[in-house]
């Protein structure tokens, strides 16, 4: 049979990516993580408590949220409380209500909040980008650090430069390298020390920064600073992409909403499909996403075909464009019923986020990810066609032997 070598393939590639979904789902109420987990690990829940080792990554979201052992790869967390207090061997991204870290992280930080505090104990071996109403970093920072927030108060030692954009500065730390201090009010503390080069703008005009400048360092007013003050350049300190991020996990939790409120049925009798006959599902997705442009082609060679083949296309494209969506529903059913799970609609919601990041993580893997997401793609949307019964109805009836 023709496609039986495709068929194989797709097999071939689920298999070789397998280690990449040792992974680990945990939801509920109050979910206490309390022995080592060796995978990555997504997290849903009102309070969320990690007081274990964890040797790859967390991706969590919640309403408290405290991660206090190791952690061996990133984090990834929203919540309206966040406390993280012990190691992060790699970066960090953070956002919520109330952010508190008092451990140390091997990379950088990235994080946006109402109130963020990096308390004395924390050591951050990478840069910090931070974006909040009241800031207050104590501990000690290896790399930059590029702030924009209501207040800042720095207290803890900065090495490679500091890059302000906001109401108030409290200076009372050592800085290494240049800064750039866009402020309405920049107030210096005793232990105030900047071993760099500073260009500044405040409301009040130029300042006097006295002793805080060490190692033949000159401050200089910047008149041309203002705009940023007046206008905040988030893209100029990097907090484009960010909020960019969770503007589009907002937008696509409204989509999962939306595909579950209308479609749950359907998506999960595409997983029952799918779980019982994968290569079946796999083969029907493959001829869906090849025979629909074909059939479009020969429509528009047709003059009355043309306006039928113009709105199949734009469906056509609109199930494309939410692919990632309605693929991470079907694998969500599947892995609800795969487990014997019984997900609340708020849960079911964030393990279907989970598992859409985790197919555009997959999909950025070079080569052998993006055939193991359109594999994954095809088996759902062929699920979809097979259990929807259009393919039955359209088929011939088998002639029974005489």
């Amino acid at each position: 049979m023709k496609k039986a070598p495709f068929l194989l393939i797709g097999l071939l590639a689920l298999l070789s990516v397998y280690p990449a979904f040792a992974l680990r789902f945990e939801r509920g109420e109050g979910v206490r993580i309390s022995q080592p987990v060796h995978e990555d690990i997504y997290v849903f829940g009102g309070t969320i408590s990690i007081d274990a080792p964890i040797y790859g990554d967390i991706w969590c979201m919640g309403g408290t949220v405290t991660i206090s052992d190791t952690v061996q790869g990133d984090i990834v967390v929203l919540g309206g409380t966040v406390n993280l207090r012990g190691y992060v061997a790699e970066s960090v991204r953070a956002a919520g209500g109330t952010l508190t870290l008092s451990g140390s992280v091997g990379g950088d930080l990235l994080t946006a909040g109402g109130t963020i505090t990096l308390e004395r104990s924390a050591v951050i071996a990478g840069d910090v980008a931070v974006a909040g109403g009241n800031v207050v970093l104590d501990g000690t920072v290896r790399g930059k650090v590029n702030a924009a927030s209501g207040k800042l108060s720095l207290n803890g030692n900065v090495e490679k430069g500091l890059e302000f954009n906001g109401d108030e500065l409290y200076l009372n730390a050592a800085v290494g390298g240049n800064s750039v201090l866009v402020a309405s009010t920049i107030s210096l503390g005793s232990n105030a020390a900047l071993s760099g080069n500073v260009r500044y703008w405040t409301s009040g005009g130029e300042m006097d920064f006295g002793n805080a400048l060490r190692q033949g360092a000159t401050a200089t007013f910047d008149a041309s600073l203002k705009k940023r003050f007046e206008r905040p350049s988030y893209k100029f300190l990097g907090f484009a992409s960010f909020a960019a991020v969770l503007w589009y996990l907002l937008a696509m939790l409204v989509l999962l909403w939306a595909g579950q409120r209308l479609f749950s049925n359907l998506f999960s009798r595409a997983a029952e499909r799918a779980r019982a006959e994968p290569v079946r599902s796999l083969g029907y997705g493959f001829l869906y996403f090849v025979a629909v442009p074909a059939v479009v082609v020969l429509l528009f060679a047709t003059l009355i075909g043309i306006p039928l083949g113009a709105v199949i296309l734009a469906l056509y494209f609109l199930l494309m464009s939410l692919a990632n969506v309605i693929t991470a529903l079907v694998v969500t059913h599947w892995l609800a019923q795969q487990r014997g799970y019984q997900w609340s609609a708020w849960v079911f919601l964030l393990v279907a986020l989970g598992i859409l990041i985790l197919l555009k993580i997959i999909g950025f893997i070079p080569i052998a990810g993006w055939i193991v997401k359109v594999a994954v793609i095809f088996i759902a949307f062929g699920a979809i066609l097979d259990s929807s019964g259009l393919l039955r109805r359209s088929a011939p009836r088998p002639v029974a032997p005489e």
